[in-house]
This record gives C-alpha cells, sequence and structure tokens, in this order.
C-alpha cells in the first residue's frame, strides 16, 4: 500500500513539474484578472480597470490606490523602496535616487553619534535624571561615564550596528529583488475571495485588516515621536564635546537628535509593519485556498498547483523578507527586556511625586512600545502556521464530502490526502518555524519571570 502511495505521489509531482513551465491564465468569473506564471514573468499580475465600485477590480483598485501605493510611497521615503521607481532608469533621476539613499544613510550615522554624544538610550532615555533635580557639573559628568562609557559597546555600538545591518539588508531586498509582494499577494487574495462564500464580507475583512496593520504601524510611530520629544524636553541633555559651545548650536543638536531617533524608530516600524502586512495576507491567502478546495469540485493537479506557487510566496517571505524583521526584532527585545527591568528597580526619592509620576508613565510607554513592535512579528508568523497546519487536514475533509466530490476519481481524491498530509508549510523567524504554542509558553515564562523579579528582588524599589 505504502509503495502504491509512494508511486502515486511521484507521478503527482512529475506532472506538477510538467505543466510548471507552461503560462496559466487564472480568469475570474467576470474576467477580471488574469495571471501568469510567477516564475517566468516577475510575478507580475495584469488588472483590469472597472469603474464599478462593487465590483472586485473597483474594490482591488480601490484598496491600491488609497492604502497600498501611498504606504509605497512612504518606504521610498523612508529610503527601502527607489524614490522615482518608474524612472530610476534615466541618469539624472538615478543620481537622485542614490543621492538620497546616501542622504538618509548619513542621516542615520549622524543620529548613532548623537545618541552617544547625550548618552541618549533608547531603552530608558537619558541616563539621568530630569532636570528639575539640578546636579553641580561634576555630578553630571560622574552620571555621564557611569551610564555611558561603561557599557558604550552593550548600550550603543552594538544595538546601532544591527540596526544600521538591518536597514542595509532591508533595502537591498526591496530593491534589488523588485519586491513588489504585498501587490502580488492583495491581488491573489482578493481572486481567491471572489471563488468563495461570503465574497464581499471576505473583501471588507481584508480591507479593515489592512487598514487595521498600517493605521496601528502610524500609530507606534506618533507615540514613539511623544516618548522621544518628552524625553528631550524634560531630559538633561548634555552633549559630550559640546559643553562650552553656543547655544544656538545645542539647540540645533537637540533638534537634530529628535529627528534623527524618530527616522530609526520609523525605518525599524515599517520593516517590521512590512512583515505583519505579508504574512497577513498569506494567511488570507491560506485560508481562502482551503475554502475554495472545501466548496467546490477542483482538478487535483490545478489546486496542489495553487499550493506549490503559495510555497514561492511563503519562501520569499522566510527567506527575504524575515532576515532583517530578526535583526530589529533582537533590537526591539533587548530594549524592551533592558527597560523593563530597570523600570523595576527605579527609584529617585529625590525627586516630587508629580514628576517621578509623569517620568515613570512616559518611561512605561516607552517600554510598551519596545514590547509591541518586539512580539508583533512573533504572532502574525504564529497566525501564519496555523492557517498552513489547517491546510493540512483539508485533504481529509474533502474525503468525507461525498456530495461536492461524488463525480470526481478516488485516485485524485487519494492524491489530495497524500499532499496535503505530507505538507510542510509554516513561517519562520531566525529559520526556526514560529508555532502559536510555543510563542505562548515563551510569553507566559517572560511574564512569570518578571513577576518573580518585581516580588523578590526589585520590590523594595516601588516603597
Amino acid at each position: 500500500m505504502s509503495l502504491e502511495r509512494s508511486s502515486s505521489a511521484a507521478n503527482l509531482v512529475s506532472k506538477i513539474n510538467s505543466n510548471r513551465v507552461e503560462n496559466e491564465d487564472i480568469l475570474s468569473e467576470q474576467n477580471l484578472v488574469t495571471s501568469t506564471d510567477m516564475a517566468e514573468i516577475n510575478n507580475i499580475i495584469i488588472v483590469e480597470d472597472s469603474f464599478d465600485p462593487n465590483s472586485i477590480t473597483g474594490i482591488l483598485n480601490a484598496c491600491k490606490k488609497r492604502i497600498l501605493r501611498p504606504y509605497m510611497r512612504f518606504l521610498s521615503l523612508m529610503g527601502l523602496r527607489p524614490l522615482l521607481g518608474d524612472h530610476q532608469d534615466r541618469p539624472i533621476f538615478a543620481i537622485l535616487i542614490y543621492g538620497y539613499t546616501i542622504q538618509v544613510i548619513l542621516f542615520l550615522l549622524v543620529g548613532y553619534f548623537l545618541q552617544y554624544s547625550s548618552c541618549f538610550r533608547r531603552d530608558r532615555g537619558f541616563g539621568r535624571f530630569p532636570t528639575t533635580f539640578l546636579f553641580t557639573k561634576t555630578e553630571l559628568e560622574t552620571i555621564y561615564e557611569k551610564t555611558c562609557n561603561d557599557t558604550l559597546a552593550f548600550t550603543f555600538i552594538i544595538p546601532n550596528l544591527l540596526h544600521f545591518i538591518g536597514y542595509i539588508y532591508a533595502m537591498i531586498v526591496f530593491r534589488m529583488s523588485d519586491d513588489d509582494q504585498l501587490l502580488i499577494l492583495l491581488e491573489r487574495v482578493f481572486l481567491l475571495s471572489s471563488h468563495v462564500s461570503n465574497v464581499q464580507l471576505n473583501q471588507k475583512h481584508i480591507v479593515k485588516t489592512l487598514w487595521f496593520f498600517i493605521i496601528g504601524s502610524f500609530v507606534w510611530m506618533f507615540s514613539s515621536l511623544t516618548v522621544v520629544s518628552y524625553m528631550m524636553a524634560e531630559g538633561g541633555i548634555t552633549f559630550k564635546w559640546l559643553e562650552h559651545s553656543d547655544e544656538w548650536i545645542k539647540t540645533s543638536m537637540k533638534m537634530l537628535l529628535v529627528v534623527c531617533t524618530i527616522w530609526h524608530d520609523i525605518i525599524q516600524a515599517s520593516v517590521i509593519s512590512n512583515y505583519c502586512l505579508e504574512a497577513q495576507l498569506l494567511k488570507s491567502y491560506v485560508h481562502f485556498m482551503r475554502e475554495k478546495l472545501l466548496e467546490q469540485n477542483l482538478r487535483c493537479l490545478d489546486w496542489i498547483r495553487e499550493v506549490e506557487e503559495l510555497k514561492k510566496l511563503l519562501g520569499y517571505l522566510n527567506e527575504k523578507i524575515s532576515p532583517p524583521v530578526c535583526i530589529f526584532t533582537l533590537i526591539s527585545w533587548t530594549y524592551a527586556i533592558s527597560g523593563t527591568i530597570w523600570i523595576l528597580e527605579r527609584r529617585h526619592p529625590e525627586i516630587t511625586d508629580d514628576i517621578l509620576y509623569i517620568s515613570t508613565s512616559v518611561n512605561i510607554l516607552n517600554v510598551i512600545l519596545w514590547w509591541v513592535i518586539a512580539v508583533a512579528p512573533f504572532i502574525q508568523a504564529a497566525r501564519l502556521t496555523i492557517a498552513c497546519d489547517n491546510i493540512q487536514t483539508a485533504g481529509q475533509e474533502v474525503r468525507t464530502r461525498i456530495f461536492v466530490y461524488q463525480d470526481s476519481p478516488v485516485a485524485e481524491l487519494n492524491s489530495i490526502l497524500l499532499y496535503t498530509s505530507s505538507l510542510k508549510i509554516n513561517a519562520k523567524l531566525f529559520n526556526l518555524p514560529i508555532n502559536g504554542k510555543y510563542v505562548g509558553i515563551i510569553f507566559a515564562i517572560m511574564v512569570i519571570y518578571f513577576l518573580v523579579l518585581g516580588q523578590n528582588h526589585y520590590a523594595h524599589n516601588w516603597t
């Protein structure tokens, strides 16, 4: 019996490989979307214009125009994508694009230097007390040496180096790979949603989900801007090597520090939000593929070919998009854990209660922001893995739906059962499969860890 299954699976794979060189035209019922094989024409999908806002193409075009295209322009502004994508082959525009990229890189490097020279730490703000508590010059120098120079490598050099490597890696992926994954996924998800029940409800859910992640990323950026601005206003900023400079130089350096720090955070949030968006679209793609198989009588080879295309899209997410996300995630987890421990052990009895309350609230908000951006990719990867696991049971459900597939040959149904049961597709971070139960266990362990720290070792700092 196992030999028969193996031979059947081998014949099925050979059929898929023989048909992969042929161009595939995917036509919806309204003849709206046409696609060819992704490996042949760089994953390009042509969508005809439609003036009906209630049609599939009308909703898709509106979604691309109002959501994705402005988001892509925002990524271009961050230097992750070409600033003038349609004119980058022209010499004049190519010079402008490279010049803007160099300017963004210099902006990042200047921000790293200013953070060190002002002793501005992303996990806790400035390594000093608010300006309300006055210090002498000697005391300020002592505090600076204690909080900055002693932890130079682990506080500034390594995190900033990782941040810069993550940006360069993401820029190479977005530019050199001609990354249009979001547009491709959006078009394919809308096409699949038209072949399952509750078409309009599914499409509205897709649009709302996209808005949720994009608005959520901008809320995170705005919150980070608020936190950094407050820290700059209340913190005792003393730039190293500029103590005796003119006041306008110090003010300019403060303003530049704010802008550069926000720029760092926006770049990090943009790369992570892009990963979350693609993971969400892939999750919807997997869900609609499963529903399409269960609701319609499909040819076995056609559905398996679509699964093979899904593997390519998922492989691109795991191999190209996830590495820079992993680098930024390392930084986020470092800041989140370090900031949490610092808040637990913080105690400033010399400062008034009102100032302490506001300062502590801002620092707690800062740590919460880092926790959010640290766990977001893992949550999305776990949700995508759960959707991929659900598709493995589709073959068993097909075998039980005799009224839908009553005219299908038994050999094809057995092939679907064998193929789905042997599928091993999942989302990966750090080249490891991300499963929901493991994420939950890690989260529970960390909560217990911080509760134990607060109850035993650091509890006296709150009294």
